[in-house]
């Protein structure tokens, strides 16, 4: 898989796509990165990229015109072209506007052979460039940030970690928070008391089945406390139902 980060600031992902799990998949070979300035696809001597919006009001709007070249110039085509787009390669803008970036979303891309990341800046970017080409306009949360940059970052680190062999152990990510529309359970590690706080005894029997369970429940419950929103959309089972129906009743965990 290849990943093209659009930027005003390419040195801003030195660092971050160099370290940890990232880097080292990428010196493995598993997936690439490409920084594009997109000044360099300004034509006058100052690379401006950004102009005053019409109709008035405070900031500045990139234009459409670099970054038209900039697309063209990684091999995407303008719908005006008959271009269909392929599916196994997207173009994605990160934008305060856009639809939030969930789970499977990132799965979904992770599927893709290459995914080209176009970070937003000012007030935006001329809206005709979602008219010229098929883009995803994606947010990471509901405030705004100064750049797209760490937007950008965190869709590559969402993404990447799901191409295989990236994680040393693929089942941690298949364990992960909203991999099955809820949170993770909590986890614990040694030691098995601390400050006088003990490791639930059920992690510590060896029964597979018994911990599979009291951990789904405990993913249930951790839902129910911070995203109870998610829940609507999760797969749970009747049982799963029930024990939902008992914390509201009771509001007590037993």
């Amino acid at each position: 898989m290849k990943f093209e980060i659009v930027t005003l600031f390419p040195d801003y992902f030195e660092a971050v796509m160099t370290q940890s799990l990232l880097g080292r998949a990428v010196e493995k070979g598993l997936f690439d990165i490409a920084i594009i300035n997109l000044r360099d696809h300004a034509t006058d001597r100052h690379k401006t990229v950004d102009d005053t919006p019409f109709g008035g009001g405070g900031g500045m709007v990139t234009k459409i015109e670099p970054l038209d070249r900039c697309l063209k110039s990684l091999g995407y085509e303008p719908r005006s072209r008959g271009y269909v787009p392929d599916e196994r390669q997207r173009i994605v803008l990160t934008s305060a506007a856009g639809k939030k970036l969930v789970q499977k979303t990132a799965i979904r891309y992770s599927l893709c052979d290459r995914l080209t990341i176009v970070c937003g800046h000012y007030l935006g970017i001329d809206e005709r460039i979602t008219q010229l080409y098929e883009v995803d306009e994606i947010s990471i949360g509901d405030y705004v940030l100064t750049g797209g940059e760490p937007a950008a970052a965190v869709i590559v680190d969402a993404v990447a970690r799901l191409i295989p062999k990236v994680l040393g152990n693929f089942e941690s990510a298949a364990d992960d928070s909203h991999m099955d529309s809820i949170l993770g359970a909590p986890c614990y590690t040694r030691p098995a008391e601390y400050e006088g706080l003990r490791v639930p005894e059920v992690l510590m029997s060896g029964d597979h089945k018994e911990i599979r369970d009291f951990r789904r429940r405990q993913a249930i419950l951790k839902c129910r406390q911070n995203r109870p929103d998610l829940l609507a959309d999760a797969e749970l089972s009747d049982e799963e139902i029930e024990y939902l129906k008992k914390l509201d009743e009771n509001s007590v965990v037993k």
